[in-house]
């Protein structure tokens, strides 16, 4: 098997990208071998393609004349060809949710002193760690394929439609797991509580002078989980990376869209004389506008208006060319300056951005938030509680930030 599967990689490859997981016909088979092989005659490749499944690479459907690629081919050429699909964050949790109980079972062998299962549990636990760091390695893999695939699209579909997995790999998978690795969340209270655990099984395995050996497992497991644990970490802060540019390039598409969507909606109800005529040229004058001309007065006219350049605008060079900024987002000077009237007492950033400005869509609220929480002008300190708090209609769980100005 392995030397057919090295014979005819080219075109198990080329079966894999076209069909994926769906089904397909011997024929269609036959027409890879030859594409792969143009020089093969028909008695060839029927051969060949019959080798393909006799050896069970290619198997049948139940009661089906049509083929699929054998399940353990198709997870091995994914591995090989990084094909891999986006996991979900659950699957993770419910492994360091396992990991828990198995150091409560580690801690409950080392205080009987079965040493027997202490051992047991070690490699146990050590499974689970290298599962949860394939794993990681595993979505990372599949979110680099799911940025790579969007930006090589170049079909006519909307931004958004384009973008739609990016949306989801963020919310499904980012979002959640970034929440659980906080330095409040579950993870971290879990690696605490079982690093916890080990170091003291350790500290007792010194006391009553057992082998160096089960010393040695316990203090490579609490290694491994403390490692796992940073790699996790940084595979979601570069998955992060990988997903914010496109993610940021749809919101910059969304907020055109919505001031365009304004910008036609006057013009539906007052027309377009009445909002457009502030940015428009002055070519002509209005009695000139609605009086008729000869044929070489509109010829001298559209020669003069090729050559046509306004004096007073000056285009300006692309290095003083400022960032997009929404239009709706308030001077950030102006915003430093209301915070900073409230010094000395403990003002809640989201409460004050909801009260000073009420009208701010929850992106734009965000975003002047971030930039207050970058600001180190002034003393931040957050809540150890989580809230929900409402924006417009969005509900956001986090823990808040609240400021006290410095003293200038």
């Amino acid at each position: 098997m392995l030397n057919t599967i090295n014979e005819h990689w080219s075109t198990l490859e080329l079966l894999f990208k076209r069909f994926k997981y769906t089904d397909f016909s011997l024929k269609d088979v036959q027409n890879v071998l030859k594409q792969k092989n143009p020089n093969w005659q028909s008695e060839r490749l029927f051969k060949e393609a019959n080798r393909l499944l006799n050896q069970e690479i290619v198997i049948p459907l139940a009661k089906s004349s049509q083929l699929e690629l054998n399940r353990a081919i198709a997870d091995f050429m994914g591995y090989l060809l990084q094909e891999e699909s986006l996991g979900l964050a659950e699957e993770i949790t419910v492994l360091v949710k396992d990991l828990e109980r198995l150091g409560f079972r580690l801690a409950d062998a080392g205080q009987v002193g079965d040493h027997g299962e202490l051992r047991r549990f070690s490699r146990i636990m050590d499974e689970r760690v290298r599962k949860i760091v394939k794993l990681y390695q595993h979505n990372e893999n599949a979110i680099m394929n799911i940025v790579e695939q969007a930006k090589a699209d170049q079909s006519n579909v909307s931004l958004k439609k384009r973008y739609q997995a990016v949306l989801e790999a963020f919310d499904e998978y980012i979002e959640p797991m970034l929440e659980m690795v906080d330095i409040h969340g579950e993870f971290q209270r879990c690696f605490s509580l079982i690093e916890h655990q080990i170091s003291e099984q350790i500290i007792t395995l010194d006391q009553v002078g057992r082998g160096p050996e089960d010393k040695r497992m316990l203090e490579q497991l609490r290694t491994r989980i403390l490692d796992m644990h940073l790699i996790g970490r940084e595979s979601l802060r570069q998955s992060a990376d990988m997903l914010l540019p496109l993610r940021e390039e749809l919101r910059r598409n969304t907020l055109i869209t919505r001031q365009a969507s304004k910008v036609l909606s006057l013009v539906r109800k007052r027309g377009v004389d009445f909002v457009l005529t502030a940015t428009q040229p002055n070519f002509v004058s209005d009695v000139q506008r609605f009086s008729l001309g000869q044929q070489r007065h509109i010829v001298s006219y559209m020669a003069g208006l090729s050559e046509f350049e306004d004096e007073a605008y000056q285009l300006p060079d692309e290095l003083d060319v400022p960032a997009y900024v929404s239009p709706n987002i308030p001077d950030y000077s102006d915003v430093r300056k209301a915070l900073r009237s409230f010094s000395g007492k403990k003002t809640q950033l989201l409460g004050f951005l909801s009260r000073c400005y009420p009208d701010l869509e929850a992106d734009e609220m965000l975003f002047l938030y971030q930039k207050i929480i970058s600001d180190s002008e002034f003393a931040l300190s957050q809540e150890d509680q989580k809230h929900t708090i409402a924006i417009g209609e969005h509900q956001f769980a986090l823990y808040p930030f609240s400021a006290n100005a410095k003293e200038d």
